[in-house]
């Protein structure tokens, strides 16, 4: 959920949308908006599921992936019209079914699906404006959660658990709060521990965190510890708040489980890096090499000392690319 105007809100997150609240407004828009089509439709076309924060899920029975959405926190301040849903171009045409299942009657073609969901945006935005939630932010001068928007297309995944693409790899964990790395975690195979507290944002419990992936380390050969702050507070414009996730990561996270894993009877090895930046400069993800950093007892150091994008050009490493890092990695026992 965002928070439209005459341009997409400097603030993709509804006002950082509590879960319990999204709730209430995914239950409205269900009743409200998905109701009638259905009813209409005679099926169950489309439904809302409430994710967690201001992440969601919509299910259109039928409905197809080949279509371009463009991602709110990517288009800060821009006019949100013109970032509508649209076919994705270069296919077999804009008007026919293109499925990954069996096309029938019932698919809807990109052409279709993009219109569906650009009505969908529209009518929410008249229901949500109209729901005593947002009145009352609107009241006080907040921002409020008054339209949905979709980040992307896609299907139900079929993709190798990390146990099968490592085999050294028995079980696994993954530690987040945001939805998104659960599901994927949990198509990977690894089991999901919620920690309570636990936040996108840089208020999130590191401590639980950080206890949760030690303890899961006492019976798991792997776990992946996801932290969403920095990129929250990048995608924000909000220098002081990214430096200070930055040092909570640093001082919260990293360090008891770094002194934690020191102690430990079988040898540990830990990898820190992000998934892309998020320059508060330019407040958008950007296709750039991200540093990373790769740690065990014994390890032979290389020349790097700090950790950040400029010093670790020059690392032992290289440039690793797609899952060139995974595989080097796996190679330590």
């Amino acid at each position: 959920m965002i928070s439209p105007s005459a341009v997409i809100s400097s603030h993709h997150n509804g006002g950082n949308l509590q879960t319990e609240d999204a709730r209430i407004l995914i239950d409205y828009l269900n009743e409200t908006l998905a109701k009638p089509i259905n009813e209409k439709e005679g099926c169950d076309r489309v439904k809302f599921i409430c994710g967690i924060q201001y992440r969601h899920l919509l299910i259109i029975k039928g409905g197809n992936k080949h279509i371009v959405c463009a991602p709110p926190h990517d288009h800060p301040n821009e006019e949100w019209k013109p970032l509508l849903v649209t076919p994705e171009p270069g296919l077999v045409g804009s008007d026919t079914v293109v499925s990954d299942s069996v096309a029938d009657t019932s698919h809807l073609s990109p052409a279709e699906t993009a219109s569906l969901i650009n009505d969908l945006i529209l009518r929410s935005q008249e229901l949500l404006a109209q729901h005593p939630f947002n009145q009352a932010r609107a009241a006080r001068g907040e921002r409020q959660a008054n339209s949905i928007w979709p980040w992307s297309g896609g299907y139900r995944p079929s993709m190798q658990t990390l146990m099968q693409q490592y085999p050294q790899v028995k079980t696994g964990a993954v530690i987040s709060a945001v939805d998104l790395i659960q599901g994927i975690g949990k198509y990977a195979g690894l089991r999901i521990i919620k920690v309570p507290g636990a936040t996108g944002l840089a208020d999130t419990n590191y401590e639980g965190k950080a206890q949760a992936a030690i303890d899961a380390l006492q019976t798991d050969d792997f776990v992946f510890v996801h932290v969403e702050a920095t990129d929250e507070a990048g995608h924000d414009g909000d220098l002081d708040l990214k430096l200070k996730a930055i040092d909570y990561l640093d001082q919260r996270l990293i360090k008891p489980i770094f002194e934690a894993t020191e102690k430990m009877d079988e040898p540990v090895c830990i990898a820190i890096l992000p998934d892309h930046p998020t320059p508060v400069e330019q407040r958008i993800h950007v296709n750039e090499p991200v540093p990373f950093l790769i740690y065990y007892k014994g390890i032979e150091p290389d020349s790097v000392e700090y950790y950040d994008e400029e010093s670790c050009v020059t690392g032992g490493y290289g440039l690793l690319r797609l899952q060139q890092f995974m595989q080097e990695f796996m190679k330590i026992n």
